[in-house]
């Protein structure tokens, strides 16, 4: 496990090498230099001078560190709460297998190397990549085309995710919708993608993702060879060669990329690709660092030139962008390892949109690969289950259950339905055959799982299981989830309030209240572990309890949409005459 320096300092204006309060300019930073020192930040800061709360202060390091993996602790030991705090920290760490680097005679000494065969996995973090960009298109309305209905929806929804869960900086993203996606448009941002003179230019250790929603067409040239179109929104019908954009183009662009990895997705149906080199083949024991060395240019499609793509999945997406979105999500992460390949993108949507719709998504590897793999490293989900929590509708939530069935890992090998870092699915590759570009059967071996991620991220997994098992009303299954969670990190808070959560939404309002009242024990800052509890309390007709929990929930969140409703329920002095609060 990576080794973070904890740095402990009496006030925030005397950290040094830094200056006050953290603040640096390149004047500064120049004068160091000059005399040959080096400026130190801390990336984890415990916020232990805003946090009355020990418990609190530790939580937020701890939940820090998971994500970074590695770092510099800020506290300041003039608070009583942060010498409380520490040892919570510190015992936690080193329960779960961090090691402590030390400062000595001006360097910092990091303990000695683990033997190989007893270190710990390397996980993605922000390493594996230098930056990130990404290309989304989305065309409804057509000139001359007929006009599709979810597009769009699709484009910015790709975008969204891109942003909101897998670190893909705002002005990275170029988005062209409707009439900005036209033929000189598109050729533009993809060439700026390769371009010298761009000031986003794109390096050999960055990512580059390509989402095209519209309309595809194939052409059959006199030899019988087939070329794929995309079709920009200002194409005529008649000659593609001239306003739409070839596939050769496509891999073109793929080829020509500095990149290390790419992946173009396509929503709409075409063939004659013709050039792919197969699909990836299943990962090993070293495979970040193997993929780090690979040049990777991957493609999906939604369907072959024969094919209707359906355009009527649930919230308003097609149904191939809409099962990639639930990937993306975390089920496409077959192995239980917190990334999403490529090919376990496709290993998961192709069967399953296949499933539920008359088109067969495709996948391969494009000229200029080299068997790298695109990669998404999927955050953890800190969300708290409450009220406020969003599910999908019924019949959105029977078509999730479908496509897992058909997905290549079958609920009986999973638990819950997906798949779990202790299943018996994860011990082994998966294999399936699924259409390569070329339109040919290609065999593909999800990888396997060769380390133990250790109770902590084990325990996570498992709640953002459960959360996405939540969302598709699956209650069974997500109380089995969270319920594993708390077996692997018994002192897991969040798990805590959201099997809780389930139990109420069962109906099982002192079980859950039992639950909320665990979590608040762990973790007293939370904020919706209260609510939770003045909702289930009142449900379970205990009104002094919920009164209790009530004023906590206000205090902690004065801005909640729920408040003003609150405090006229706390405010009634007499009980019979009390409204109900909202739930």
């Amino acid at each position: 496990m990576a080794a973070p320096f904890l740095s402990t300092t009496p006030h925030a204006d005397s950290c040094r090498p830094s200056l006050p309060y953290g603040a640096r300019n390149e004047g500064a930073l120049s004068t160091i230099e000059a005399l040959k020192l080096r400026s130190m930040m801390w990336n984890v800061d415990s916020l232990d001078w805003s946090d009355p709360i020990p418990k609190s202060i530790a939580a937020r390091v701890l939940d820090d560190l998971q994500r970074r993996q590695r770092g510099i602790v800020l506290f300041h030991d003039i608070h009583a709460r942060t010498v409380q705090a520490l040892p919570l920290v510190l015992d936690q760490l080193v329960a779960d297998g961090y090691q402590f680097a030390s400062w000595k005679d001006g360097k910092l000494i990091a303990p000695a190397a683990k033997p190989a065969a007893e270190a710990s996995p390397a996980l993605a973090g922000a390493a594996l990549y230098r930056d990130s960009h990404a290309l989304i298109i989305g065309i409804d309305q057509y000139q001359r085309w007929p006009r599709l209905a979810h597009a769009a929806r699709d484009a910015r929804a790709m975008r969204e995710a891109l942003e909101k869960n897998f670190g893909f900086r705002s002005e990275n993203i170029s988005l062209l919708l409707d009439g900005e996606a036209t033929r000189a448009n598109i050729l533009r941002a993809l060439n700026g993608l390769v371009s010298e003179r761009d000031s986003k230019k794109v390096r050999r250790d960055d990512r580059v993702f390509v989402f095209f929603a519209g309309h595809g067409s194939t052409r059959r040239l006199p030899s019988g060879r087939e070329i794929g179109y995309v079709i920009p929104v200002d194409a005529g019908l008649d000659d593609l060669q001239t306003d739409a954009i070839a596939m050769p183009q496509l891999q073109e662009v793929g080829e020509a990329l500095p990149a290390k990895h790419a992946l173009f997705i396509i929503d709409a149906c075409y063939s004659g690709l013709g050039l792919t080199r197969g699909a990836a083949a299943g990962g090993n024991g070293n495979f970040i660092k193997d993929n780090a060395r690979r040049i990777g240019r991957q493609m999906m499609t939604a369907g072959g030139a024969d094919q209707q793509v359906a355009d009527d999945g649930p919230g308003g997406h097609s149904v191939f962008t809409w099962t990639l979105l639930q990937a993306l999500a975390g089920k496409a992460d077959l192995n239980g390892d917190g990334l999403i390949t490529a090919t376990e993108l496709a290993a998961y949507v192709a069967p399953a949109v296949s499933a539920i719709a008359h088109q067969t998504p495709a996948f391969g590897s494009l000229p200029g690969s080299e068997g790298g793999e695109f990669v998404f490293e999927l955050a953890a989900n800190e969300q708290a289950l409450s009220g406020d929590s969003r599910q999908l509708d019924a019949a959105a939530s029977q078509l999730a259950k479908r496509i897992d069935e058909a997905s290549a890992i079958k609920p009986e090998a999973a638990p819950n339905g997906l798949n779990s870092p202790n299943s018996p699915a994860a011990a082994s590759a998966v294999q399936l055959t699924i259409k390569g570009l070329d339109g040919k059967d290609v065999a593909l071996a999800t990888p396997t799982v060769r380390v133990d991620p250790g109770a902590r991220v084990a325990a996570q997994r498992a709640n953002d299981r459960g959360l996405q098992l939540f969302k598709e009303r699956r209650y069974d299954e997500a109380e089995a989830a969270f319920t594993e969670a708390l077996k692997l990190q018994p002192r897991f808070a969040l798990a805590a309030n959201n099997l809780g959560f389930v139990y109420f939404k069962r109906g099982k309002p002192q079980e859950a209240a039992r639950w909320y009242q665990k979590a608040i024990e762990m973790d007293g800052s939370r904020a919706l572990a209260w609510l939770n509890l003045g909702d289930a309390s009142l449900v379970a007709g205990d009104e002094t309890q919920a009164m209790a929990a009530y004023k906590a929930f206000v205090e902690l969140a004065p801005q909640h949409g729920r408040v003003a409703e609150l405090k006229a329920w706390i405010a009634e002095p007499d009980a019979a005459h009390r409204p109900k609060p909202p739930m």
